[in-house]
């Protein structure tokens, strides 16, 4: 609660009421609770154990390639067979034992303060994507689900992350309109419980109409939550849809 609390106050403090705020709440690591030397950071020991994807991948979904020799501009097996609904995939961090504390934290823990942390994140994996007259949307949740979480982790994510690259940002392009279980199984059983979870709010059909989407979510797991957003808003007119997410199941 002090490290929530900390955030919230130094957003409003300069000088030497700032200066107190951090002796009497002295910076804490995000993951392991180390000291450090700036809110809203890592300790270099938590920093070491993220894993970043940025080696060989999928020029499409951005799958990480095993061996180093692949070609630049190959596609994954599940992408030759079938390329998805979305024209691009990149996500910034391995999902394993060095990220999972700091989204699930983030996700289901209250600590909304990691938004400014984790929009930076994206950024470094930005390049690949074509940012320039973007426009910048979260996966949306249920407001079932949101009223019980009290916030959505990707929209916070999102808006930290269009901030930072000056792009357009809009929170509710689309909506979720059907409940659906917490995903589980895998793509195809994931594509079958999301038929029809999605919704084009039709009052932005004229901003929507051949731009570039950028899609964020937390961490992508078989591609389908991204692929059913796609393929509503490739419906309304968007002219290309990329997917930014956190972290990524491999």
């Amino acid at each position: 609660m002090g490290v929530i609390l900390k955030s919230h106050l130094k957003q409003h403090l300069t000088g030497w009421p700032a200066r107190l705020l951090n002796h009497l709440l002295p910076p804490r690591c995000l993951s392991c609770g180390a000291g450090v030397q700036d809110t809203g950071r890592l300790c270099a020991s938590c920093w070491k154990g993220l894993k970043f994807l940025q080696g060989p991948s999928c020029a499409c979904c951005g799958h990480p390639f095993d061996f180093i020799s692949e070609a630049e501009g190959s596609l994954c097996g599940r992408c030759l067979i079938k390329k998805p609904s979305f024209d691009l995939a990149r996500s910034a961090l391995r999902y394993d034992d060095g990220s999972r504390p700091i989204i699930l934290s983030f996700k289901h823990g209250d600590r909304t303060d990691y938004a400014d942390f984790l929009g930076q994140l994206l950024t470094q994996v930005c390049p690949p994507l074509k940012p320039s007259g973007a426009i910048v949307i979260p996966v949306p949740l249920h407001k079932r689900r949101l009223r019980r979480r009290r916030y959505n982790q990707a929209m916070l994510i999102g808006q930290s992350f269009a901030g930072k690259k000056s792009l357009d940002y809009i929170p509710d392009m689309i909506i979720r309109i059907k409940h659906t279980p917490p995903q589980q199984g895998n793509y195809g059983h994931r594509k079958r419980n999301l038929a029809g979870a999605f919704e084009f709010r039709d009052s932005y059909r004229d901003r929507v109409r051949g731009r570039t989407i950028i899609l964020v979510d937390d961490v992508y797991t078989t591609g389908a939550t991204a692929g059913a957003c796609a393929r509503i808003l490739k419906a309304a007119g968007a002219g290309r849809v990329e997917v930014l997410t956190l972290a990524r199941v491999c």
